[in-house]
């Protein structure tokens, strides 16, 4: 009697995000809802299918984080135009043309009530700059506006600050999806798991008919599928060995009796599990970091890798409330290693409490963790 049985021969979680997602959306496909409830597997099949929707909208969402960097972006066009516009003000005080200088007088006296706004957060920032064109276009203004000829640039000001809203609500609308819902790295266990539990299923049905029922449309149904499923991991263990994540050895095949396989070791959770000053820090308050200081970061289960390869855009502090993000430039951030790093704390960020998260490109795909703690700047 021929006993065909789902293997799973490979260590699914050190696949990447795509092809994790790749391989249970075929097998999905495959073991259909309609199947599931025809060859009574329904009940394993049910959690399965709901946990991998759920994988599949945080895959799907995996680029959500992206925005940020356009949201830096933005924010800083906003900024430019605010302070080349501050700058020609003040410039024009020095003008020896009579009108330009009594322009830039009279600007720069609306102007001092704004000294600053670029060093605001990004909702305050877009207040003070609102509140700022709307001074500068009020009419009695409008003269001195004319003579430093810097209506085209208050107009661009303005649309900066509307583009730069627009982009900031709409990914706030998306961090509150995430503070919400799984992510990645929480929801890949449970599809991992509620997959062992459909594999059992399906080969304990296989093996009931065979020793039972032995129906032959039952036999041909669910030994098709059990083929096919076998085929999906079978090609997703030849990736993995090729792109050298796993290595073709006794441990990564079916097996085929004698010796035991030598168990994988359990995945590590990626998480920050540090974050304190290296030097001179509190030991009774060891989240309160001083401006300029080293400061040490210690993780597990992932490394240090941006989109491209460098260390740009990967450790970022964020203001409490997420009004703000302040990424620590590549240059700062040292002695990279499988377990920590380090970086020197932004000397100009401003007092207050701020999340420690890193976005990184580990293995291809993004990988977004933030530690559970507040650290307090000062």
């Amino acid at each position: 009697m021929e006993v065909k049985k789902i293997t799973i021969n490979l260590p699914l979680y050190k696949a990447r995000n795509a092809e994790h997602c790749q391989l249970n959306a075929d097998i999905l496909e495959a073991a259909t809802s309609e199947m599931a409830e025809q060859y009574s597997f329904k009940p394993v099949w049910e959690p399965y299918n709901q946990r991998f929707l759920t994988e599949n909208a945080c895959y799907k969402a995996k680029s959500a984080y992206r925005s940020t960097e356009d949201v830096v972006t933005s924010d800083k066009k906003r900024d430019n135009l605010f302070l080349y516009m501050s700058q020609l003000i003040d410039a024009a005080k020095l003008s020896p043309v009579e009108a330009k200088a009594e322009a830039g007088k009279r600007l720069g006296f609306w102007l001092d009530n704004y000294r600053g706004t670029a060093r605001l957060g990004y909702a305050q920032e877009t207040a003070s700059i609102s509140d700022f064109v709307s001074k500068m276009k009020e009419e009695e203004n409008q003269t001195y506006i004319e003579t430093l000829d810097l209506g085209e640039t208050l107009d661009l000001l303005e649309a900066a600050n509307k583009e730069f809203n627009e982009l900031y609500k709409s990914r706030s609308g998306e961090l509150q999806t995430r503070t919400t819902s799984e992510t990645m790295a929480t929801i890949r266990p449970k599809v991992d798991e509620a997959l062992e539990q459909l594999v059992y299923g399906i080969n304990s049905l296989y093996m009931a008919n065979e020793l039972k029922e032995k129906d032959a449309a039952v036999r041909e149904a669910l030994g098709t599928l059990i083929d096919k499923i076998n085929s999906y991991l079978t090609q997703l263990r030849v990736t993995l060995v090729r792109a050298g994540i796993i290595h073709e050895s006794k441990s990564d095949k079916p097996d085929e009796g004698g010796d035991e396989p030598t168990p994988e070791p359990e995945p590590v959770t990626p998480e920050i599990t540090a974050v304190y000053q290296k030097e001179g820090g509190d030991p009774e308050n060891p989240h309160r970091i001083g401006r300029d200081e080293q400061t040490m970061v210690e993780y597990q289960g992932f490394t240090l890798k941006g989109q491209d390869g460098t260390l740009d855009h990967v450790v970022a502090l964020v203001e409490e409330f997420d009004r703000f993000t302040e990424w620590i430039k590549a240059d700062a951030i040292s002695n990279v290693t499988e377990t920590g790093c380090e970086f020197t704390m932004v000397p100009d960020l401003a007092e207050g409490k701020y999340k420690v998260r890193i976005e990184t490109y580990d293995g291809g795909s993004p990988l977004v963790v933030e530690y559970p703690e507040l650290i307090t700047l000062w």
